[in-house]
């Protein structure tokens, strides 16, 4: 009797679990739904993490820039940046389909935001905003490896996706800016307070977009000058930064550690001292006499002292961050004045349409990054009146003057740094500060993550030969846009 009672509850179950066996593919524990507005939010803070991160493993743009350098792992500095892998874990941060990935994060939210936003002018806003980080964030991608997935990218039905050719991408992008910028609407709302970078300002946002053109723009300046003069002229139409209240700024939070600066997270709370400052970037400052050199790094037994790139430094030995930039809320810095200045001031030296003067643009750009990092305007006016500064009589062609300003100016941003180098040649770091025991010259590219040669063979062969003009992949190779 027992035996068959037994035996009746378990085939109920059975028959129970057979019948509800759908159910197993639902994650109680996990949202079924998640709000456009949140998709959105990790989308933007992805993208500020993945800008601002101090993993070598993923992002060592400062380190290649030498803003900073490596204490005691130096492989990157040495620009070996196969140890730690660093082009793979680039690419997850802003592909991968993991809550980390920037494109991931957006393309979901650009997904959901019909579905949860009805009123039609929010509605198109938010897609708008949406689509400008991901253009952002493509740009990124493009003008790190070449050729990458794109009309493909994130498609779920297509898991080997082809990558498109870098120019064709990166003209889309500039088109997609342009569709942004003419349907953006500043009488209906947006994300409100689920974006903490403009916290809903649609006029803010179109600003935004508008900057980013002028800043896309100019990487095409040498390799197509025609198309870079004209999307100069029409950013500035639009209206690009006037000053630093219009600085594109990732609010972070002191309040839950993941939620904090990441440069915070890994120099302050994890209690490590893998990084100090770079000689290059400390000496010039010091030679300059430049009021940021406190407002980056603390002394080092009463002086300023940079560690050597490629060298074991050891942390004790040299000056470190300051208070400010170790801060758990030091903001992320997307887009900034500053950078905006320094832009108009080339654009005026390559003879683009653009008003005022190259000097008043650097002048600007100079004094909007000193004011930004606590400085103020006077000191910014005596430190424009050196010789070794002035615009008039600072050594080296334009493209010196305004390439070691704006490298200086991007001490926390490591990737635009290390763009900035590539495309304006300045600081010539191979020829005047080479890293010890530097495998090559600094790198133009990052080669492909090497799981793409093993899950996408073919797509794979197909984009290093059109970007390395060979079969073999090699961070030596210029982008089409530095040929």
């Amino acid at each position: 009797m027992k035996q068959s009672i037994i035996y009746l509850v378990l085939g109920l179950a059975a028959a129970s679990c057979t019948k509800n066996i759908t159910s197993l593919n639902t994650d109680p524990k996990s949202a079924v739904t998640v709000p456009s507005s949140s998709l959105f939010l990790n989308g933007e803070k992805n993208l500020s993490d993945a800008l601002h991160t101090t993993s070598v493993s993923a992002a060592p743009f400062r380190v290649l820039a030498q803003s900073w350098t490596e204490n005691t792992y130096v492989s990157e500095a040495q620009y070996n940046l196969t140890i730690d892998n660093s082009p793979q874990g680039w690419w997850n941060l802003l592909y991968a389909n993991t809550t980390v990935s920037v494109l991931n994060s957006l393309a979901a939210a650009k997904t959901a935001i019909p579905v949860d936003t009805k009123d039609a002018g929010t509605q198109q806003n938010n897609l708008l905003i949406t689509d400008i980080l991901e253009v952002y964030a493509y740009s990124l991608l493009v003008n790190t490896y070449g050729n990458v997935p794109y009309s493909q990218a994130l498609n779920r039905d297509i898991p080997f996706p082809k990558y498109d050719d870098a120019k064709t991408v990166y003209y889309d992008l500039l088109a997609r800016l342009d569709t942004a910028i003419a349907g953006l609407n500043a009488n209906s709302p947006s994300f409100g307070a689920s974006d903490q970078v403009y916290q809903g300002s649609v006029s803010a946002w179109k600003k935004f977009a508008a900057t980013l053109k002028l800043k896309l723009a100019l990487v095409i300046a040498d390799s197509d000058p025609s198309t870079a003069a004209q999307k100069v002229q029409e950013a500035v139409t639009a209206g690009v930064f006037t000053s630093n209240s219009d600085n594109a700024l990732f609010a972070y939070s002191s309040a839950i550690n993941t939620n904090s600066n990441p440069v915070y997270q890994a120099l302050v709370a994890s209690g490590r001292h893998d990084f100090s400052p770079a000689n290059l970037i400390v000496n010039t400052l010091l030679d300059w006499s430049d009021p940021r050199l406190p407002l980056f790094y603390t002394e080092y037994n009463g002086s300023y002292l940079g560690g050597a790139p490629g060298a074991g430094n050891g942390y004790v030995k040299f000056s470190q961050f300051s208070d400010q930039w170790l801060s758990a809320t030091w903001p992320g810095d997307l887009l900034d004045y500053s950078e905006t200045e320094f832009l108009l001031a080339e654009a005026v030296e390559r003879g683009f349409s653009v008003s005022g003067t190259a000097e008043s643009h650097y002048d600007n750009g100079i004094t909007a990054s000193i004011v930004y990092w606590g400085g103020d305007s006077a000191s910014a006016t005596t430190y424009l009146a050196q010789p070794t500064v002035a615009y008039t009589t600072a050594a080296g062609t334009w493209k010196q003057k305004i390439g070691y300003q704006q490298w200086i100016a991007y001490a926390d941003r490591g990737w635009d740094a290390w763009t900035s180098i590539r495309r304006l040649g300045y600081p010539d770091i191979d020829a005047i500060n080479p890293p010890v025991g530097a495998i090559g010259n600094l790198p133009r590219r990052f080669t492909y993550p090497a799981n793409e040669e093993t899950s996408n063979p073919t797509n794979w062969a197909a984009a290093v030969q059109a970007v390395n003009g060979s079969s073999s992949d090699n961070v030596a190779s210029d982008l089409w846009w530095d040929k």
